[in-house]
């Protein structure tokens, strides 16, 4: 086998990996909207530079913030995903501010204190090794450029039903197990002030969802208590209780669960 064809096999096992797909953050979309565009604000006053969305996925935070910002920036979305890539490519093909760039968060293939901005949204979550990638990112800043990162919060998934104990569990499974890395919200702060950024500011944005499809949705749920059952860290009898409990509620209409979404922003 050679070394192109094991790097895209290394990728599509990654990919098999994922609690996410184009369809997953499609949805997602729809819930951050607000909160996304509010992000693009931090950038507005870029003028003929480069900004980087890492971790860009299918490219949409990409187009979105080439359309908002100066028609001489330039966006670069950076994933490792190539069929992501791809269908940024596909729908930003008439914009041409706009860049897509196979690579992994680390190393970063960009000169020391050449980027002008750069945003990231849930990718901290997934790296093992999230204050080399934050010290990466210092790196390649220029002085007094905006670093913007959005980050679940998973630990503060919230159900309201009596088993308790299984909620826990389910937690446990998604932050200590599931997510490489499913404190990164509550460190964020920590891993900029290690890197050295300055002027942090630190916002939470709680996000309530009140039926169960939209939970199935926007977090993939059911998907999620079924695989914390299958990996054994949970029963099949508590499993059908905590379902079963999500589903009355949802049929008899007092259906909640909450997420929070926290922003951490800063300045190289």
């Amino acid at each position: 086998m050679n070394a192109i064809s094991t790097f895209y096999n290394k990728i599509l096992t990654a990919m098999s990996e994922k609690h996410y797909d184009i369809n997953y953050l499609q949805n997602s979309r729809r819930l951050l909207g607000n909160l996304k565009e509010e992000s693009y604000t931090y950038f507005q006053k870029i003028n003929g530079g480069t900004i980087i969305d890492l971790g860009c996925g299918a490219g949409k935070d990409v187009i979105e913030m080439a359309k908002t910002v100066s028609k001489g920036t330039k966006v670069i979305g950076i994933d490792h995903d190539p069929a992501m890539l791809e269908q940024g490519k596909a729908d930003a093909r008439e914009l041409s501010n706009v860049e897509f760039v196979l690579s992994e968060a680390y190393p970063l293939q960009f000169e020391d204190q050449s980027v002008d901005g750069l945003r990231t949204e849930r990718v901290i979550q997934h790296l093992k090794e999230p204050q080399k990638v934050v010290n990466e990112i210092a790196r390649i800043l220029k002085p007094e450029s905006p670093f913007v990162i959005i980050e679940t919060d998973w630990h503060s998934l919230s159900f309201y039903t009596p088993f308790t104990e299984t909620h826990k569990k389910l937690n446990a499974y998604l932050t200590g197990t599931k997510i490489n890395n499913g404190f990164a919200a509550r460190k964020l702060t920590y891993y900029l002030k290690q890197s050295n950024f300055k002027d942090i500011n630190f916002q939470i944005h709680p996000f309530i969802l009140s039926t169960l499809d939209e939970a199935n949705q926007y977090l993939w749920i059911e998907k999620m208590i079924q695989e914390t059952a299958d990996q054994g860290f949970i029963t099949r009898q508590e499993f059908d209780e905590f379902y079963g409990a999500l589903k009355q509620a949802d049929t008899e209409g007092y259906f909640a669960c909450s997420i929070n979404l926290v922003v951490a922003t800063s300045i190289k």
